[in-house]
Formats: C-alpha cells, structure tokens, sequence
C-alpha cells in the first residue's frame, strides 16, 4: 500500500459519519430561543424550523427523525461547540461568511436570508437611516456579525447585545431598546405575532445571506453526505417534503426547486 493509499483509508476509518452510524444517533447544535427556527414552544416542545429539518436529516442517515441528540447552543457558543468536537454539526440560523469559511466547513445553504430591523409601531425610526442617532438603542444578538451592522448602519445609536433573540425582542417589548436587527425569520415572526404592536422597516440591512450547516473542517465524507441531502431537500429528490416544512413555519413558498419549476 502506498503512503497515500494509506493516508486515504485512514481519513475515511476516522470520520465522524463512521461514528455516527455506529452510534446510531445524531448530536446537533441547535438553537432554543430563536423563533420560528428552534425554539420551545408553549407546551415546552423544542421545535421549529432547523429542528424539524434536523429531524429530517436524522431521518434521511439513520432511517428515524427520532435518532437525535439537540446539544442547546446560542449565538456566541455555535461554533465552539462543533470545533470541540462536542457535536456532530450544528443547524442554528449559521450565515456563511468568507473570514468563517476559513475554520468551518459549511453545507450549501438550507435557507435564504438577510437582516431587518423592527421597532414599534408609531415609533419616530421610520426607515433605517434613522437608526443612526444618538437618540436610539439598538439592540442585536452579541454575535461579530451583528456588531458589524451595528457599527456600519448606526454608529452613533448606542448598542445594546443580548445572548438570545428572545432577550433582544423581550427589551424592545420593555422599551429598553428602540429598535433591534435580526434575521429575516425571527423578525418576520415577531412581527406577525406581535399583533400589530411592532413593524417591519422598509429595506434590509447588508445583502442575501445563506443559512447552511456548519462543522468541524476536515472531513469530506460527513460534509459530502450532509451536503448531498441538503441539495436533495432544497432542489431535488425530496423537495416536496422540505417545501412543505417551509410553508409550515414560514407561511409562503421557498424558491422553487428549479428556475424552470412550474411551482
């Protein structure tokens, strides 16, 4: 056996899919207080979004969407815990950004987003250049990304970070904060439940983002397995399943399979 030879069986003994189907289970990160993407719900069930597709995922490797472990991160604890090798992948609303492809290896995206930003109805902030005031408290989750907006979009507004979604919204339901930036999902979710008492403003902060999976860089047979069904939800084989869960949490149609999709 050539030293190549060898170095390639190797790599594929020590892959995480091997251990995964020997352990007949999947160890995920996920979020619980990010809605409607994975959060508990009023009967105190983890669910929505990321956590049915996981289950998805779960159903599509080893045969149960009941062959799951949710391993609870939040913003900040994301990518540590894949990194450490505490988790198999993690699913918890993961945009892909050049400078965190360079230590983390991400799927194809499972879900379009980008950033809006909701205050109270009647508030004074009318479009997003009126966040950039002394006069406002804009509040975020503490992640790189959503401090960069802030700074980009607001610099003289005072920021205010929080651990969670839920503690961001829960401060603008309080008024401690004025304002707060989100992803698309979460924000269009508060809104729609807020019964009128938060709006949406007009336009987005920065561009189109991917949501997509993300783990530990280095092994190509767990990133190639759980890239092909990602594909195969969101443009192929299993589209029917994924446009369902989609509408189910969401409300609308996602993009269509294929630009020529009758749908």
């Amino acid at each position: 056996m050539t030293l190549a030879a060898g170095l390639s069986a190797a790599q594929a003994e020590e892959s995480r899919l091997d251990a995964i189907l020997k352990r007949d289970k999947l160890i995920v990160a996920v979020s619980n207080s990010t809605m409607p993407t994975g959060f508990i719900d009023e009967n105190g069930t983890h669910t929505g979004f990321e956590i049915e597709f996981a289950r998805l995922l779960a159903k599509s490797i080893l045969g149960s969407p009941d062959k799951i472990e949710f391993v609870v991160v939040n913003a900040a604890g994301r990518f540590p815990a894949v990194l450490s090798g505490r988790v198999d992948f993690g699913i918890a609303s993961a945009t892909i950004y050049p400078d965190r492809a360079v230590r983390l290896a991400f799927t194809r995206p499972y879900m379009d987003s980008t950033t809006f930003v909701v205050v109270p109805k009647g508030s004074p902030i009318k479009k997003i250049e009126d966040l950039d005031s002394a006069d406002v408290v804009f509040g975020a989750t503490n992640t790189a990304a959503m401090i960069d907006r802030a700074k980009r979009y607001a610099p003289k507004a005072k920021a205010m970070y929080f651990d969670t979604d839920s503690a961001a919204f829960q401060a603008l339901k309080s008024r401690r904060v004025g304002a707060v930036q989100a992803d698309s999902a979460a924000a269009e979710f508060q809104v729609a439940r807020s019964n009128g008492a938060w709006v949406k403003l007009p336009g987005q902060l920065g561009s189109l983002n991917g949501n997509a999976l993300f783990m530990k860089p280095g092994d190509f047979q767990l990133w190639l397995c759980l890239d092909t069904i990602v594909g195969e939800y969101t443009h192929g084989s299993r589209y029917d399943e994924y446009e369902a869960l989609y509408r189910k949490w969401f409300g609308a149609a996602p993009p269509p399979a294929r630009f020529y999709s009758a749908k």
